[in-house]
């Protein structure tokens, strides 16, 4: 390949940058980006069908848009005025199909009206109606403070209306109101919105920031600007080619997805420095040309190799069954393939472009010649050495079944916005904006509030609000007052949906506990059948199953990747032996979770297979190097893996610097979950690289001396 490009390196370059142009073109136009962080719960779950069902009969209750609308004091009759307003003008917007507000509380004395319009009520001054409201109606401390400052409408969506357009009036309905008002939504809806914005502008500066890290670190490593600009170019075309390949199979980039990128950018620019470094060794006796093939051919092998076992890694993933970590488990190969392909294809003909033989373009890579010396120093001591390692992995073997395993909304909700900041004050002055609801199959199925259903919705009102009136539409009311209460009625009249509020910010114990303290109120109430159903709920119950079958996926990967070193190696001990060195560094860094009192989520499960995946790399590169240190069949022994460990302690302290500047840049993720993923990753990523230096030597001096392998 390279004595076919070495002819026209140019002309290869322009096609491999023509396809970036269109891989990238075509990703910009036909990319989705999806914000929803339910995608990564199993479809067939209990969980999953209950408020898959709840969307179905009740028209969606995830997809309201809930707005915080603050005021000075919404007591004053301008105030109060302004947002009669803004209730008026989104219950006429394009798009509503009805509105929740103070307004739409009925009066518990069921005259037939809305208490706020009851007769004695109404002439009165607002102050003097909200406060009264807010003693008479249960409902109305979940949707008023009690200083009157701040409260929550609920709007409606009329799905037969395009989404874009939808938005596109309610953002004109809130930039249209009153300066006195300040409106700010604080939904599900829109904190999905905000993921996705996130996830874009974070690709917008991770990707690039990522690259030009990591392009630093080896113009420092290598003192080439050359060859330092050549170790992006695989990483550049693989990343093109992934989110190009995304886009024609239809795949969304979501908040799982958003960690595939950077990945792809330092294991390329990794694989590149693999490559260089034995293009060095080779550069003093032959021109550029016959230096890049014998180098290629020494490295490829371990290349593609260690692209095998991340892909592996990732395909375990698609173990846990949930819909966008299948997708991670697709893309995840693909951006494997393409980047080993982009090594081994368009690294040459750069090269050759870029350096040629020039005097000015030849690197010269720090040899990190001491600290391969001070590895070959501790061999000797290999026997207290692997002794200490087996009585770790057993004692972290251990620990790891005290990991918390747990799930938080906020991981994912994008810090340092305007989201959070809003979601803080609503959390100051009111219950919250996430809801759960109750379901209750109705007394008498027809549709309409029969006296069966009245008497059923006045025992859960008791149960949930402390009465049974209040929330319960009086038989006269107005068809324009009783719309959005009929919100809660099931399409069908099979059933009722009663909201339970609470933050968005809770943990996922805390929403548990919530909802079970509410299952026993119904309990008591002899309401045994009645569900509670919600968004957030089901991520409460889903997730945490889903990190657990991470970690099953997780041990699948040791498994696969264990049989594929056996198979490649033909040595059963020496695969054995490079597990532990890949397998320290994750049970550590799950250890520290545990003393740290943080749980581990589907961020860290993700983050640990993948990163087993990566660690996997070094360990790889290290026998491939042995395996060119002696003669094809020769047994093992200390000399041989010596020279190994000379040869490959640079490149393998080369690339986990740049791994660890690659994902140092996911600190600055506006997503909080992208940035735990890099920093679990990195620590993993330092400590294999000690591992893989200071322990695989010793465990192969201990056990592996003898062995015969490929």
């Amino acid at each position: 390949m390279v004595e076919a490009l070495r002819s026209r390196p140019r002309s290869a370059c322009l096609f491999f940058l023509l396809t970036v142009i269109v891989s990238a073109s075509f990703a910009v136009f036909h990319l989705s980006i999806k914000g929803d962080v339910a995608r990564a719960l199993k479809g067939d779950s209990a969980a999953y069908r209950a408020n898959t069902e709840l969307e179905n009969r009740f028209g969606a209750p995830s997809k309201d848009e809930i707005l915080f609308v603050t005021a000075g004091d919404l007591g004053d009759a301008e105030t109060f005025a302004a947002f009669e307003d803004l209730v008026l003008s989104l219950q006429l917007s394009p798009g509503v199909a009805g509105v929740i507000s103070i307004f739409s509380l009925p009066d518990p004395s069921g005259l037939g009206l809305n208490y706020l319009s009851r007769e004695g009520i109404g002439d009165a001054a607002p102050s003097e109606r909200l406060d009264r409201l807010l003693q008479a109606a249960p409902l109305a401390p979940y949707l008023l403070s009690e200083d009157r400052n701040a409260t929550l409408v609920t709007v409606i969506p009329d799905r037969s209306v395009p989404l874009e357009d939808r938005l596109a009036a309610l953002e004109a309905e809130i930039a249209a109101a009153d300066p006195a008002l300040t409106v700010k939504p604080v939904g599900l809806a829109a904190l999905q919105r905000e993921i996705s914005s996130a996830l874009m502008a974070d690709q917008a500066f991770i990707a690039p920031a990522s690259t030009l890290l990591c392009v630093l670190f080896a113009l420092f490593l290598f003192r080439s600007w050359r060859t330092a600009i050549l170790c992006a170019v695989p990483s550049v075309l693989g990343l093109s080619w992934t989110v190009g390949a995304m886009a024609l199979l239809g795949i969304p980039f979501d908040p799982f997805m958003a960690i595939i990128p950077t990945l792809i950018i330092v294991l390329g620019i990794a694989d590149s420095v693999h490559v260089f470094y034995a293009v060095m060794r080779h550069r003093d006796r032959c021109d550029i040309g016959r230096a890049l093939v014998l180098g290629l051919n020494e490295t490829i092998p371990a290349v593609i190799l260690a692209a095998l076992t991340t892909a592996l890694a990732f395909v375990c993933l698609s173990l846990v069954g949930s819909p966008t970590l299948s997708n991670v488990a697709l893309v995840g190969p693909i951006g494997m393939a393409m980047t080993t392909l982009a090594v081994y294809l368009a690294l040459p003909p750069a090269a050759l472009l870029l350096l040629g033989d020039r005097a000015e373009g030849r690197p010269d890579p720090l040899r990190f010649r001491g600290l391969a010396g001070l590895a070959i120093r501790v061999l000797p001591a290999n026997r207290i050495i692997t002794f200490i390692a087996f009585a770790s992995l057993a004692l972290l073997l251990a620990a790891q079944t005290q990991t918390v395993i747990g799930f938080r909304l906020m991981e994912h909700v994008p810090k340092g916005g305007e989201f959070r900041e809003t979601l803080e004050r609503l959390k100051a002055s009111l219950p919250g904006s996430d809801q759960a609801f109750v379901v209750l199959e109705a007394a008498d199925p027809r549709p309409g509030l029969s006296p069966e259903d009245r008497a059923l919705l006045a025992r859960a009102g008791r149960a949930l609000y402390g009465t049974g009136d209040g929330f319960v539409p009086p038989r006269d009311m107005r068809e324009s007052d009783a719309a959005a209460l009929r919100r809660f009625e099931a399409a069908d009249g099979g059933a009722f949906a009663l909201p339970v509020v609470g933050s968005l910010d809770r943990s996922w114990q805390e929403i548990l506990g919530a909802a079970e303290a509410v299952s026993e109120d119904l309990k008591d109430a002899g309401l045994e059948n009645a569900q509670v159903v919600g968004y957030s709920l089901m991520a409460s119950v889903e997730l945490p199953r889903v990190v657990q079958e991470l970690r099953v996926a997780f041990y699948v990967a040791v498994g696969l990747v264990a049989l594929l070193a056996a198979l490649l190696t033909r040595s059963v001990r020496i695969a054995a032996l490079s597990m532990v060195p890949n397998l320290l560094p994750i049970l550590g860094v799950e250890a520290w979770l545990f003393l740290t009192d943080r749980p581990l989520t589907i961020i860290g499960g993700i983050a640990f297979t993948v990163a087993f995946g990566i660690a996997v790399d070094d360990t790889i590169h290290l026998l491939n190097r042995l395996r060119l240190a002696r003669p094809r069949g020769a047994p093992v022994d200390r000399a041989a893996i010596e020279t190994a460990l000379r040869a490959a302690s640079a490149p393998i302290l080369t690339t986990s610097l740049i791994l660890l500047a690659g994902f140092a840049t996911t600190a600055f993720s506006l997503l909080p979950s992208v940035s735990v993923f890099g920093q679990l990753t990195a620590v993993a990523m330092l400590l294999a690289a000690i591992a893989d230096l200071f322990l695989f030597p010793s465990l192969l001096c201990w056990g592996a001396i003898g062995a015969r392998t490929r």
